[in-house]
């Protein structure tokens, strides 16, 4: 067995040691270094294994380091400081506030629904139906609601319209869309990503009122009730890998440029296959590189109504979304459909 393949094992036997978001890959290659001081290698090579052992084979991590010791070491004691400098270098540098930031991996899933910018309550009805009545059509076992699923208008830092309805009234339709959905879907896993929109609550609260920021509840997971229906939150800054297809909703990859042929520049950008929302288009743009790798970037259109006031009558938006089949060797395939005056075409 590799080195490799013994660092894998070690992490997937020591079952606590799965689930620790808290805890770094730097912290983990350094407990791994400290248990086996009989390996001959580098620090920095068991932290590769480390680190591409979480992009996939490893699921989350949401335990914190003294489960983790615990699992492994039983009633045995470790020295903090040991545990700190394996390597025996003696140095106490400060901690890092970085936050762990690694892409969210869908597992389980063979067929993903995909579809982004449903804006509620700004929606489309007609076109939010033929996506969802296409996902089960198509036999999905699996959906993945892509950003921008809110408008959160009433937080947003535009011109407000005095209708009467306020952020409470679209909350109360994202609740009603939640339990529709998964009414519909009541067996397969569904995740909800948040997106530029979504973090507007967020951003609200921390700027009008910021002693309130950590209150329970001032968030959208709680506010939504995602967990009553067992619906997967995936926070606004992460993106997701399903196969060998990463998923972003677009504002994380940080263009700001003209969105005349976007699917070329998040292409461009990000260098991998991609699937992505936030600009209401439908694209497809591919290229092979000097490694005969061909990467593919597809831009998906939004379920939003498509003449809202703020854009006048005329825009560039169209509607639609996407199922993807993933192999097993993460390979896969992207059927995009389009959606016209609520009929998939």
């Amino acid at each position: 067995m590799s080195l490799r393949q013994e660092v894998n094992k070690w992490l997937t036997e020591n079952d606590e040691a799965h689930r620790t978001s808290d805890l770094g890959i730097d912290r983990v290659s350094k407990l791994y270094l400290k248990m086996h001081p009989e390996v001959k290698t580098t620090y920095n090579t068991i932290r590769g294994y480390v680190a591409r052992c979480r992009q996939g084979k490893i699921k989350d991590y949401d335990r914190d380091l003294e489960s983790v010791q615990r699992a492994i070491l039983g009633d045995a004691v470790m020295v903090e400081a040991d545990f700190n400098d394996p390597l025996g270098l003696m140095v106490d540098f400060p901690n890092s506030w970085s936050e762990i930031n690694e892409p969210y991996v869908i597992q389980g899933v063979k067929k993903l629904g995909i579809c982004n910018d449903i804006h509620l309550p700004y929606h489309d009805k007609f076109a939010v139906q033929a996506c969802f009545s296409e996902f089960k059509k198509r036999g999905v076992d699996g959906i993945y609601l892509n950003g921008d699923i809110m408008d959160l208008e009433d937080v947003s830092r535009f011109e407000k319209m005095p209708d009467g309805r306020y952020l409470r009234d679209e909350i109360e339709v994202g609740r009603s869309f939640v339990k529709s959905l998964r009414s519909l879907f009541p067996d397969i896993p569904i995740f909800w990503k948040d997106g530029n929109h979504e973090k507007r609550l967020e951003a609200y609260v921390a700027s009008k009122a910021p002693e309130l920021v950590k209150l329970f509840g001032m968030d959208i997971p709680t506010q939504l009730e995602l967990a009553d229906h067992n619906i997967i939150h995936v926070p606004e800054h992460k993106v997701a890998r399903f196969g060998k297809l990463w998923i972003a909703h677009g504002h994380e990859l940080g263009l700001k440029s003209g969105t005349v042929n976007i699917a070329r520049q998040v292409r461009m950008r990000v260098g991998v296959n991609v699937i992505f929302g936030h600009w209401h288009k439908q694209q497809v743009d591919t290229s092979r590189n000097l490694a005969d790798e061909v990467h593919g970037a597809w831009a998906l259109g939004c379920l939003a109504y498509l003449k809202p006031r703020y854009t006048g009558v005329l825009n560039q938006w169209t509607q639609g979304a996407a199922t993807v089949e993933v192999n097993d060797d993460g390979s896969f395939q992207v059927s995009p459909f389009q959606i016209v005056d609520g009929v998939v075409v």
